[in-house]
């Protein structure tokens, strides 16, 4: 099964970039290397495969893990839109649409 999207990606600093088609992603990943960790569009893990320039995005696992989720977004507002004070986390009870919220609300680094 394919990851939905958006695909909310982070590095090993907190960034977050944004997939909204996870066909794509390898526009945004050069090397598996690059990849850190992912969040499909449900919540679900995913991880990056493939050889260099051909990188693919592919579900890690089937269940949700909206408390890591959303502790990835919160650290990223806390590091990057700290910069941006009237920005918060969207405040979104859903995960589908927490996630949703949060890709729109992409802060541009």
């Amino acid at each position: 099964m394919d990851p939905a999207d958006p695909v909310l990606l982070f590095d090993e600093d907190g960034r977050m970039f944004v997939v909204y088609d996870p066909a794509l992603a390898n526009d945004l990943i050069g090397s598996v290397d690059e990849f850190f960790e992912g969040y499909d569009g449900h919540g679900r893990p995913v991880r990056a495969y493939g050889e260099p320039g051909r990188v693919v995005l592919a579900l890690a696992d089937s269940e949700a893990r909206e408390r890591d989720v959303r502790r990835r977004v919160q650290r990223y507002y806390t590091v990057f839109a700290a910069r941006h004070p009237t920005r918060i986390p969207p405040q979104e009870a859903d995960l589908v649409e927490f996630i949703r919220a949060v890709a729109d609300d992409l802060i541009e680094e």
